[in-house]
């Protein structure tokens, strides 16, 4: 019996181990950070804002220490449950113990979650303070802002502001000092002068940078600059002590109507959109719930690379998924749908994800809506019909098939009411309940989604060519049904159709690198966002999966209006934070002439660095030997050297890739970091080997591009785009391999 207590305890002890990976390792040098008996301050500045920081470091490990000691109980509460769970033999009191046991585990999850946004006020509790002086009082009001707020106790007075408050704009809104500013308070708006903007750079409790704002050019901001230049690391992080003025006013837009964003590679896209999704959480708690929110994201290491932005922000339980992902959970698709893997027509998967497929799907939709009813195996038929067409008309967000069953119910009612009006006593309710029953049964099975869908092309709505090859790709293979991927965001265009949208309704939806998603795809995400609530974000220079990416985008405007009663605001970024002068201006010169002339090209923040690197070999990569090889495993030790964590060697495609990390691999110990297929899905440290189209959305601190040449790439607006795509992925150094005497070898030297 000790012996299985024993097995159930460490059962206890791996759970915690569980959870207490996700907590920030910092945790566990509290001690250590909150010590400032031999700290001495190095310059005016530094002294004058100590006191501040110390008493804030105090407070908050006062509340960390509280905490982690009531995770401590927990774990303990755990340990006993498992034990009483194992020891209970009744089933319903083992039923209500296992209730217990998961109470408890949900109080862990949320406690673990509070310990970590006060680690994060511990480590770096504030980024920012203006002082501001109201009109209406004229006394100077001190105001610090954090990623999270925190209050005195004892005076109640606030010692950190949250950076998404309403006095908080004043910050995000100047530049520097300013007369006359103004933020929404909730008495209404106060006005007053702006008379100080001081920025930090904290780390672990200690100063590391002081900055005193001055008004004028962003450009020029020194806090901003220091910021860029030491942005080195693993993952995308949040920008809350960097939010650029245009920025914070999309990240504040209010509810209830769609936002587009159109952004240079670099502008902050993604970050905005997670930044905004934080905003409205904590701006509107009553009206988004996070657990009712929806990211669909272009792939799942691009889902890794950005998954420690939400939680650093506080937000824990906002999904974030691919549309592949998202589309068969709505159809309740499990293992048994799988996506084809033969050959693509891409006239054909261009067709369907347009605005002409809608258009046949809902012509098609009309036809089989007038067929199933006509085909009802019961005589009331026209009664039902016309009962249908009667809710139709008055109850516009009725489903399908929701307005069948009431038409079918009413139908019979009525029928029964006709038999007790001619004198009928005895009605034989088993009977009737009978037909209903096999009328239903009709109905479910001629909506089963993929059966209806594959019906399509058995029409003569779209031609032979089509049609043949569609039904070559829905196939039964016993309980297998197989589909291309082109196939699924009409498929649920119909299912919304026949089952309505209700069951997928989110709060809130944001969708990421728009760019390269069908029309269709966009139309199905914008009808389950509720009061309009959609932020969509994309650059139509970095469309680059061929055939759905965006050409403009009025037709997402056109769907926007179809799907949403309030009219949608549009913003356009031009300037580029991501990477340097030196790199945007290399992109710049060489794809201005294959840009549509409407397009604005990226405005370099003024960062500079190192000059574009560009080798030209006699060979492929793959061929290289010797002096050529040695040349490119030293610009990537260098690369590290010089304070690199993230490294990639971007491809043509995956097979280039495949080929490349084939090669590098035995000099993994010459390189002295890990080499990293693309496959394993996951944005690490080391170097990185992947297509272009995977590192879209990602960055990394140095960039190499490999066979810029003839071989892989063409002159065509679709090459040139990618190679645009992966060079403004660079932070700071990036690497062009070419060809000599090639065409874009002549093209990087002009």
């Amino acid at each position: 019996m000790q012996n299985k207590i024993k097995l159930r305890g460490n059962l206890a002890v791996i759970i915690m181990q569980n959870f207490e990976k996700y907590l920030n390792p910092i945790y566990k040098d509290i001690e250590e950070i909150s010590n400032f008996k031999d700290l001495i301050p190095d310059t005016e500045l530094s002294k004058e804002e100590y006191p501040n920081l110390i008493k804030v470091t105090n407070i908050t490990k006062s509340k960390l220490l509280i905490l982690l000691n009531n995770l401590k109980r927990l774990e303990e509460q755990l340990e006993r449950q498992i034990e009483e769970i194992d020891a209970e033999t009744d089933s319903d009191e083992k039923k209500a113990a296992r209730a217990v046991y998961n109470k408890i585990l949900t109080e862990i999850e949320i406690i673990v979650g509070r310990i970590n946004n006060e680690l994060v006020t511990f480590d770096s509790p504030y980024f920012g303070k203006i002082l501001f002086t109201p009109y209406d009082t004229k006394r100077d009001i001190k105001i610090y802002i954090g990623k999270f707020a925190l209050i005195d106790k004892e005076t109640q007075i606030p010692l950190i502001t949250d950076w998404r408050s309403p006095i908080a704009n004043i910050y995000y809104q100047n530049t520097g000092p300013q007369v006359d500013v103004s933020f929404q308070a909730p008495i209404g708006i106060r006005r007053g002068d702006l008379k100080q903007k001081r920025q930090f750079q904290i780390s672990r409790a200690r100063i590391q940078g002081i900055y005193d704002a001055k008004s004028g050019n962003v450009a020029a901001d020194e806090f901003l600059l220091s910021q860029l230049e030491h942005r080195i690391g693993k993952k995308l992080q949040d920008i809350v002590s960097t939010i650029q003025t245009q920025q914070n006013e999309i990240i504040r837009e209010e509810i209830n109507h769609p936002v587009v964003i159109q952004g240079v590679a670099g502008s902050g896209k993604t970050t905005i959109l997670l930044h905004r999704l934080a905003y409205l959480f904590y701006t509107y708690p009553k009206l988004i719930n996070e657990s009712n929110s929806l990211i669909i994201a272009s792939n799942q290491m691009f889902i890794d690379y950005v998954s420690d932005v939400l939680p650093n922000l506080g937000v824990r339980k906002g999904e974030i998924m691919t549309y592949l992902f998202w589309a068969k959970k709505v159809l309740g698709w499990g293992d048994f749908f799988t996506i084809s893997l033969e050959k693509e027509s891409l006239p054909i998967k261009k067709l369907k994800g347009s605005k002409q497929f809608i258009d046949i799907l809902n012509r098609y939709y009309e036809q089989f809506e007038k067929k199933i009813l006509e085909n009802l195996p019961t005589s009331l038929s026209d009664k039902i019909s016309l009962r249908y067409y009667q809710l139709k008309e008055e109850f516009k967000d009725i489903d399908m098939v929701e307005r069948i069953s009431l038409a079918i119910e009413y139908a019979y009612a009525q029928g029964r009411f006709s038999k007790y009006k001619q004198g009928e006593i005895r009605i034989n309710t088993e009977e009737i309940e009978g037909k209903k029953a096999k009328v239903l049964a009709y109905v479910r099975k001629e909506t089963d989604i993929y059966q209806l869908y594959k019906n399509l092309f058995k029409t003569k709505l779209v031609n032979d060519e089509i049609s043949t090859y569609s039904l070559q790709g829905l196939k039964h293979n016993g309980r297998i049904r197989t589909l291309r991927i082109e196939d699924l965001a009409p498929i649920v265009y119909l299912h919304f159709k026949v089952y309505g949208t209700k069951l997928s309704e989110r709060q809130y939806i944001m969708i990421d690198e728009a760019q390269d998603m069908s029309l269709i795809q966009l139309f199905t995400l914008s009808q389950i966002a509720k009061n309009g609530n959609i932020t969509i974000a994309g650059d139509l220079a970095q469309s680059i999966i061929p055939p759905f990416y965006l050409e403009s985008w009025d037709e997402v405007f056109e769907i926007l209006d179809l799907n949403s009663k309030n009219k949608y605001t549009y913003h356009q970024l031009q300037k580029c934070y991501r990477t340097t002068e030196e790199i945007v201006n290399f992109g710049n010169k060489i794809f201005k002439e294959h840009f549509p002339k409407s397009y604005q090209l990226p405005e370099a923040v003024l960062r500079h660095g190192e000059k574009v690197s560009i080798f030209e070999f006699n060979q492929d990569f793959i061929n290289i030997q010797n002096s050529d090889l040695k040349k490119v495993i030293n610009t990537i030790k260098d690369y590290f050297n010089k304070g690199s964590i993230t490294c990639a060697i971007l491809a043509r495609n995956k097979e280039h890739a495949k080929k490349i990390f084939a090669f590098l691999k035995p000099y993994e110990k010459d390189i002295g970091r890990e080499i990293i297929d693309f496959s394993e899905n996951n944005y690490k440290t080391g170097l990185l080997i992947l297509p272009i189209d995977l590192a879209k959305g990602l960055e990394f601190d140095s960039i190499i591009i490999a066979d810029v040449n003839s071989n892989y790439y063409s002159n065509d607006t679709l090459s040139l785009k990618l190679l645009y795509v992966g060079i403004t992925r660079a932070l700071h150094r990036l690497c062009i391999i070419t060809k000599k005497n090639d065409k874009f070898s002549e093209k990087f030297s002009n």
